[in-house]
């Protein structure tokens, strides 16, 4: 069960690495994945990396090879809400997304 693979101490640790990740990229949108717990870092190759994100594929075929991708990550450098796109392209990968929204530090949660 997902929730428990990410519950506890491996969840702070996976949401410290991304929002250090996200603080790095601001202004533009940081991306990842949560691999076997652990956060991993990609590289956000869309033509507008302010406003949206595409994980490169290269860097999505490495979290594969390293180990089971269980969950999407992103940052908003503006603090907006799960977009509607969000909530759509959660629901196609069927995996938990995480968005942290910079200037509020907080994390929000969306599930396919």
């Amino acid at each position: 069960m997902q929730s428990c693979l990410l519950a506890g101490s491996m969840a702070q640790d996976f949401k410290r690495e991304a929002a250090r990740h996200a603080e790095q990229q601001n202004p533009k949108e940081s991306t990842g994945l949560v691999v076997n717990g652990s956060y991993f870092p990609c590289r956000n190759i869309a033509s507008d990396p302010e406003n949206t994100f595409v994980i490169s594929p290269v860097d999505y075929a490495g979290a594969m090879l390293a180990g089971t991708i269980e969950a999407i990550v992103h940052s908003h450098p503006q603090g907006t809400p799960a977009s509607d796109y969000d909530r759509i392209a959660c629901r196609q990968t069927k995996l938990p997304w995480y968005i942290y929204s910079v200037p509020d530090q907080k994390w929000l949660t969306i599930d396919p």
